[in-house]
C-alpha cells in the first residue's frame, strides 16, 4: 500500500466564494515518488483521525502567520493572516513532533514549523531592501553539511518571502543561510522534520531541490 502524505490547504476567493486548494506542483513531486496524497481541509471536527492515517506531512507556502503566536502585535506588517490556517499548521507540527512522523515545510511551512516549535519571525525584512522577494533564480544560500543530506556548499534558488526566522526554535539546527545571514533551512535535532524558505517544488531540476524531496521520500518510506 502506498504511503499517504497529508498536505495543508491554502485559500482563494473567487466571485465571493472561498475555495481550499493545493498547488499541483507540490502534489506531483510526491505522487511521482509513489505516494498517495490527501488535502487536510480546514475546520474538520477531528483532524487527529486524519493525521493518524498519514505517514508524513507537507506544510506548504502561503500567507503570513499571525504574530500573536510569537508574542508580537500585527501592526500591518503581517499580511493576510488567517487563524484557521495557523491552527492547521500548528496541529500538524505538534502531531508530527508527538508521533515522530516525517514533516517537510516549504516557505510559510518553515516559518510556522519554527513558530509552533517555540521560535519567532521577522514580520518584514524591510532593512534588506526586498532582496528576498520575487526572485526567480540565483538567490544564493550557503548550506552546511548535515548527515541527512550529505551536501555542503553554495546553491542558487528562488525566493518569494518578506518574512523570515528571527529566533530559531531550540529543537532545530540551522543548516542554510543567505549570504546576508537570513535563515533559509532548518533541520530538527532528533526528529525527521526539516524545512526550507525557498520553493524547491518550482526549481525541481536543481540537484539540491531533488535531494530535498528524495530525502523526504526516504524518511517517509522508512517510518
Amino acid at each position: 500500500m502506498p504511503k499517504l502524505i497529508g498536505i495543508t490547504p491554502r485559500l482563494l476567493t473567487e466571485s465571493g466564494v472561498e475555495k481550499q486548494f493545493i498547488n499541483t506542483r507540490y502534489i506531483k513531486h510526491l505522487t511521482q515518488r509513489g505516494f498517495n496524497t490527501i488535502q487536510i481541509n480546514l475546520d474538520n471536527p477531528n483532524n487527529d483521525a486524519i493525521f493518524e492515517m498519514c505517514d508524513g506531512f507537507l506544510i506548504t507556502g502561503g500567507t503570513d502567520v499571525d504574530p500573536i503566536h510569537f508574542n508580537e502585535v500585527n501592526e500591518g506588517l503581517s499580511k493576510n493572516v488567517d487563524m484557521r490556517l495557523d491552527l492547521m499548521d500548528k496541529q500538524i507540527t505538534e502531531y508530527a513532533i508527538k508521533s515522530k512522523k516525517p514533516l517537510l515545510g516549504i516557505c510559510r511551512g518553515l516559518q510556522t514549523i519554527n513558530v509552533f516549535s517555540g521560535g519567532s519571525l521577522y514580520q518584514d525584512l524591510q532593512d534588506l531592501n526586498n532582496t528576498h522577494n520575487s526572485i526567480k533564480e540565483n538567490h544564493e544560500v550557503m548550506i552546511k553539511n548535515h548527515p541527512l543530506f550529505g551536501f555542503e556548499g553554495l546553491i542558487k534558488v528562488n525566493s518569494y518571502h518578506h518574512q523570515a526566522i528571527k529566533d530559531v526554535a531550540d529543537s532545530f539546527d540551522v543548516i542554510g543561510r543567505d549570504i546576508d545571514g537570513t535563515i533559509e533551512m532548518i533541520v530538527h535535532k532528533t526528529l525527521p522534520i526539516f524545512a526550507v524558505q525557498w520553493h524547491p517544488e518550482i526549481d525541481i531540476e536543481l540537484p539540491f531541490s531533488k535531494l530535498l524531496f528524495d530525502t523526504f521520500e526516504k524518511l517517509v518510506k522508512k517510518s
